[in-house]
This record gives C-alpha cells, structure tokens and sequence, in this order.
C-alpha cells in the first residue's frame, strides 16, 4: 500500500532484519457535517479481529467527531503545509492523560463520489490497478459484504527487507439527514492464525489507516462536473524492524499529498464514463 512502502522510497532506515549499506465552495468551512448511528461491525471467531473490529468502530466515531471541527478555528489542529486544495494538519489530543499528535490530510476531488472514491480505496481488484507497489494480496476471511481480513505482501525497496501486513479492512456508509451518504474505509491490522507472525519470512508491518469522504452536490440532476468528494485521510504506520519516529513523521508530510493526488487521479479516470453513484 502507498502510506506504507513510501517510507522506504528515498531513505534507508536501520532495518534489524538485513545489513545496512524511504476547490469547489461549500456552505461551512466545516470538513463534514452529518449526525449518525452506525450498525455494529460482524464479529470474526479469531480474538485479534475481534479486537482489531473494535477499533475500527473507534476509530469511526473519532472521526465523526473531527469532522464537525473547523481546523482553521480549532487550536488542536496546526497547518503544516498546503499545496492546492490539500492541506495536511498536525492534531492534538490527551488520551489517558497523555498528549498525543498525529497528521490528518484534507483535499477535495472533482467528479468523484464518496462511495466512489471509497470503493476505489477499498477494492482489493482496484487497489492492484492504482498501487503498484503491492507484490500479491491475498484475502483470508470474509467478515460481511463491507469487511474482510488480508494479508498483502509489499514489493521490495532495497536494501530493506520486504514487509508484509495483515490487516482487516471495513467500509462503512453514514447516512446524513437531507444529504448524499458519507462513506468511511477503515484499514486495521490485527493477527491471523493463517499466517502468524514470523512464520511468512518477511518483516511484519502494522497499520492504522483511515479514508473518510463525503459527496459535495447541490444539483438535483447532476453531471459529472456537478459533484466532488471531499476526503480526510490519516495513516498510522509501523514499519517494523527499527525506523526513528522523527523521519517517519517528516516522510509521511511529504508522502501524504503525492498518495492522494495518485489514489484521485486513478478515481476520476476510473468513473469518468460510469453513471453516478451514492
């Protein structure tokens, strides 16, 4: 996956495992806007993605509640850079007493639905299409129609050693009182016990991805050129063996904008052609 393998593109970590020698104007500056109740995510019999489903749920309702934030208004969220229509933010946030800051990416795309855009992003078929940077993925449970368990091998960027993931990957639809459904992508990892840790000869990386889109239209009949998707995209990644925290953060503000701006170009030539859907 892109908000994992461009670690290693351009840097080289000290990796344990081998020796070393990578805008269309909406009525609020609020992200979103939209209250809703959610059913609950289909319990696998594994505990891991038992655990690895209540996370994700977590993560849902966290993310509704950043959406209703303004990030220009709110002191939580600091602006690092813009380019275009896409901004990436630092957030604050005390968990447990204890400060912690991640990095949210905001842009909009034209011509792309949220359900579209989610689709594109979730789609194990269409993911091979776009991300070039995957070597095999494999699904090894299915949890519902929206939710299923995989594990994804990641091409090999030299001299590193080559990561693998298992993770359970859940989309989810939001309905909004009066508007076009918002649609949410949640990627978690968790273990399985069709391929254990340690067992597939590659070093096992963990992530915690979120891609969060809502249709923008207020049209009654729209065209293409009538609809965008605005998105709220974060990533959480551990690339095991051993990466110092600080690059991975610097990395990831710089790879942010280029995974969305490839992700949006696929998306929009993808459903160009295609009638709109919600």
């Amino acid at each position: 996956m892109n908000y994992f393998t461009w670690l290693f593109e351009g840097v080289v970590f000290h990796d344990l495992t081998v020796s070393p020698p990578v805008e269309k104007s909406v009525s609020s500056s609020l992200i979103f806007q939209f209250s809703s109740v959610f059913c609950d995510i289909t319990m696998s019999s594994h505990p891991s993605v038992k655990d690895t489903q209540t996370k994700m749920q977590e993560l849902i309702n966290k993310y509704v509640e950043l959406s209703k934030q303004d990030p220009e208004a709110e002191p939580s969220w600091q602006c690092l850079s813009k380019s275009g229509v896409t901004k990436i933010y630092r957030k604050e946030e005390e968990k447990d007493g204890v400060l912690l800051d991640y990095l949210v990416a905001t842009t909009t795309v034209e011509g792309v639905t949220a359900a579209e855009m989610s689709e594109v992003f979730h789609n194990g078929k269409l993911k091979l299409e776009w991300d070039h940077t995957i070597e095999a993925d494999k699904k090894l449970e299915t949890l519902d129609d929206y939710c299923a368990v995989y594990h994804q091998i990641l091409k090999r960027v030299w001299p590193t050693a080559q990561r693998d993931l298992v993770y359970a990957s859940h989309k989810q639809r939001l309905d909004i009182p009066g508007e076009h459904p918002s649609w949410i992508v949640c990627n978690v990892s968790c273990d399985h016990p069709s391929v254990p840790e340690g067992t597939s000869g590659y070093t096992r990386a963990t992530i915690e991805v979120v891609l969060f889109c809502q249709t923008v239209c207020d049209k009654t009949d729209p065209t293409r050129k009538d609809v965008s998707c605005k998105i709220v995209y974060s990533a959480s990644v551990n690339p095991g063996g051993w990466a110092p925290a600080s690059a991975v953060r610097a990395i990831s503000q710089r790879e942010y904008p280029k995974f969305l701006k490839k992700i949006a170009t696929f998306a929009i030539d993808h459903v160009k052609k295609s009638e709109i859907k919600y």
